[in-house]
């Protein structure tokens, strides 16, 4: 069999949608033996906006949150990691949907799964989902797992 996917990139944010997500991305790579598996998870730096200043968080928030953001990272390993040719990746801070894209594109992935809603209702009705934005800005195709 022609492997379809050659590449598979999982955004993961350990949210419920992304291990389901993940679920779907490890069924594709069971089907698709050859190809490659990527789980990443991007780290957020907490930052506040205030005007037109941004006021990043004290040292030990920003520690706690790296740690927080490994625990993800070391989850969706020991998740995948029965399957060959696969592994999870942390991602340095800035916004998901650009870091994912552009680690996408750099790395050549040819399909980006991602779970619908990570956030609760209320941050992405504020910031944006970062499911719609990678799947109207992605050259690729994107999985959306509900």
């Amino acid at each position: 069999m022609i492997a379809v996917f050659q590449k598979i990139l999982v955004a993961y944010d350990g949210s419920e949608t992304a291990k389901i997500a993940l679920d779907k991305a490890i069924s594709l790579k069971q089907v698709f033996t050859q190809a490659t598996l990527e789980v990443v998870h991007v780290f957020q730096i907490a930052n506040l906006v205030i005007s037109d200043t941004i006021v990043t968080g004290p040292a030990p928030v920003q520690a706690e949150l790296y740690q927080a953001s490994e625990a993800i990272v070391e989850q969706a390993r020991q998740r995948i990691s029965h399957l060959p040719f696969s592994t999870a990746t942390l991602l340095d801070g800035g916004a998901p949907a650009p870091v994912i894209l552009d680690y996408a594109d750099e790395h050549q992935f040819d399909l980006v799964v991602i779970g619908s809603r990570g956030m609760g209702a209320l941050k992405e009705l504020v910031l944006g989902s970062v499911s719609h934005e990678i799947v109207q800005r992605a050259n690729i195709p994107v999985l959306v797992v509900k």
